[in-house]
């Protein structure tokens, strides 16, 4: 409330000052960088909130068999925390979180980190300028300003629906919440899913159980896996200055030029050149699962007919041959519905089983259900969650949302690059670390990006895009692939090329953001002096 004062002028009610300069939500690797780049702009007073038990992320949560990367350990690492040491060119589980606890520890973050506090509510507070960020205990914590750091893999879906799923008794547990007290020794056991998660899992429990069945929705593209121990030899290699950073540019390297391929061929030679890229894909893929698995009707089933890039694919090591095994059956007639101690398949099979695994993945960050109604509430009513499942999801620079106030996310709508999240995330962050330097330099409280600037960043991803959307819109029809959402969309790929992404993070024009500050601490205000009409 402000009242006048007999001087003329009124005096405002001081600005409520919020308990911390930036809130992180999420301690994962986005959560991780998010600190150390807050520090790199002379930010110490921050939070990093996270609604499990640990800082690591998907790395803390996911325990279950054979947990690691598909991807070259010496890619899956920061830029500004190399690590030469590690075990194996595919870095198992323990290693990975080990490595993040590292990383958070030299930076001094876990001191600032806060663990099983779910945030339920993000409101944006205009006449304080400040986010009231609400827990499910009822606390609420306020921030100037707020940085999403979820990951891609939002949500597990662990309640996929599956008729008479509720009325199962037997175990049940997914990846991410797997149960290690269970003894699946000589169990009969089913797994829903053959993603990422089922790949690594099921060559484990094969060798323990009297029967797994493994039932199959749509088929996949299990690649090689050419893991291995790194011998000190190359470790020591590894250690020389700028020999981990080579070893992660020559891989960049090859996704850059796949990206530069897929952008700049003209749409007629792209179309054309798609067909002959999956006839020939498909042809070695089907080569390749004649390598590793014998019985032809099995075979058969593992061959997709869509594009051979629609789906991630995986380094299936040993999931493949796992399916020769006697105690091993790949279902794929679909299920018609679980039983309270089974699984009904759509050709009438009931299979009883003793212990359950739902492997049937998560909500990822260009899924438009993935953004709740009524949990992030911006300027004039904004609502993220009725914004992206009533329109196209949009960020400028994937990151920033018009209509939210000093709030950014950190994989956002066409954030992902092809390369390890590390490398993205960095670049999401660069570019948030450049606007909060940027309205702090002004002298700013409040920092929104400009609707115009967030459409015309829109457009040129449609523009550049166009040969990926027609690919994974058109041809990959059947799949089931995450890259496109239930939109029709495929707002999950930046189409820019590597270098071009770590460029523009942070050469942009800084007037796409308007800046502005409320009315501060005991601010005066002169009234307004009308003079009286002369007659």
């Amino acid at each position: 409330m402000s009242s006048k004062n007999g001087s003329g002028t009124k005096r405002v009610s001081p600005l409520e000052q919020p308990q911390h300069e930036v809130v992180v939500i999420g301690a994962g690797i986005g959560g991780i960088c998010a600190g150390v780049k807050l520090q790199e702009i002379g930010i110490e007073d921050f939070l990093i909130v996270d609604r499990i038990a640990g800082l690591g992320g998907t790395w803390y949560s996911h325990s279950y068999p054979d947990a690691g990367c598909d991807i070259p350990s010496t890619t899956y690492q920061f830029s500004f925390a190399r690590k030469p040491d590690w075990d194996r060119l595919f870095a198992k589980r323990d290693q990975i979180l080990e490595y993040l606890e590292e990383v958070a520890g030299d930076y001094d973050l876990p001191r600032r980190m806060r663990f099983n506090t779910t945030i339920v509510r993000e409101e944006w507070d205009e006449d304080h300028a400040l986010w009231r960020l609400h827990v499910d205990t009822g606390e609420v914590i306020t921030a100037r300003f707020v940085i999403s750091a979820v990951g891609a893999y939002i949500n597990a879906k662990t309640k996929p629906n599956i008729p008479g799923l509720d009325s199962y008794t037997g175990v049940s547990m997914h990846p991410a919440q797997w149960n290690h007290d269970y003894d699946f020794t000589g169990k009969r056991v089913g797994i829903i899913g053959v993603g990422a998660s089922t790949m690594q899992i099921a060559p484990k429990l094969a060798a323990q159980v009297e029967r797994l069945d493994i039932y199959q929705r749509t088929p996949q593209v299990y690649l090689p896996k050419p893991d291995f121990v790194l011998k000190p030899w190359m470790q020591k290699l590894l250690a020389l200055p700028g020999g981990s950073a080579v070893a992660n540019g020559i891989a960049q390297a090859v996704i850059d030029s796949l990206l530069r391929f897929a952008i700049y061929t003209p749409a007629p030679l792209w179309r054309g050149g798609a067909r002959i890229i999956d006839f020939a894909g498909r042809n070695a893929y089907r080569g390749w699962v004649r390598y590793k698995v014998k019985d032809r009707e099995i075979r058969k089933h593992l061959r997709p007919d869509f594009g051979i890039v629609c789906i991630r694919g995986g380094a299936g090591g040993d999931y493949l041959p796992t399916l020769n095994r006697s105690n091993v059956e790949l279902v794929t007639a679909g299920i018609a519905e679980i039983t309270p101690t089974g699984i009904r398949s759509a050709d009438g099979v009931e299979r009883e089983i003793d212990a359950l695994v739902v492997s049937t993945g998560y909500e990822v960050f260009s899924d438009p259900e993935s953004y709740k109604v009524g949990s992030v509430l911006g300027r004039d009513g904004f609502d993220l969650g009725v914004f992206y499942n009533t329109e196209e999801l949009k960020a400028y620079f994937s990151t920033s949302v018009a209509g939210l106030p000093n709030r950014f996310i950190m994989i956002g709508p066409y954030s992902w690059t092809g390369t390890a999240f590390h490398y993205f995330v960095e670049n999401s962050m660069r570019h948030i670390a450049t606007v909060i330097d940027e309205t702090r330099r002004r002298g700013a409280t409040v920092v929104e990006v400009r609707p115009e600037a967030q459409e015309r960043f829109h457009q040129d991803m449609l523009r550049s895009g166009r040969n990926l959307s027609y690919y994974l819109e058109t041809r990959c029809e059947g799949s089931n692939s995450y890259f496109v959402n239930s939109q029709g969309k495929s707002p999950y790929i930046r189409a820019w090329s590597l270098l071009k992404t770590y460029r523009k993070s942070t050469r942009f024009d800084r007037e796409d953001y308007s800046y502005r500050s409320p009315v501060e601490v005991d601010a005066i205000v002169e009234s307004a002096t009308v003079e009286p009409a002369r007659g």
